[in-house]
């Protein structure tokens, strides 16, 4: 190989490993986070609604935020977005109304008619900050994608 040509390969070559170098080095749009697919819009009152749902061990039955048992009541995450506030607010005013059934008559849960009005408003102030976004296990309706794939 004459001088030119060696110094023609040894260019192409470092260029190609350059190339490779910056394809394999570039941030990809999965390396970037995501936002969450569950989540609180947090106010003061919803903070507080979530320390009473806490003292009265909600999370024993309950699952939110990934804490609390999973398999014995529903998961409330997405609350506030599958359900509407007027039908939270009904729930918490008289449970069996809503769901006949509801453990939240006293039998296993607490009984939320016994608690003051400034306790349910407290709790619905929680549940409608709990959200979830298009294709979370815990929104109301499947992604528009989900259904065109059908």
């Amino acid at each position: 190989m004459k001088g030119g040509e060696k110094l023609l390969f040894g260019l192409s070559a470092l260029l190609a490993v350059a190339a490779v170098a910056m394809v394999a080095l570039r941030p990809s749009a999965h390396d970037r986070p995501r936002p969450a697919k569950d989540y609180a819009e947090w106010s003061p009152e919803s903070i507080q609604g979530y320390e009473l749902y806490k003292r009265h061990g909600c999370n024993s039955c309950h699952r939110v935020m990934r804490v609390g048992e999973i398999g014995v009541a529903p998961v409330l995450d997405g609350e506030g977005t599958r359900r509407s506030r007027d039908w939270l607010q009904a729930y918490l005013a008289d449970p069996p109304s809503q769901v006949p059934g509801s453990a939240h008559d006293g039998s296993l849960g607490p009984d939320f008619r016994a608690f003051s009005g400034d306790e349910r408003r407290l709790l619905l102030a929680f549940m409608t900050s709990l959200k979830s976004r298009p294709g979370s296990s815990n929104y109301p309706r499947p992604p528009a994608a989900a259904v065109q794939a059908r």
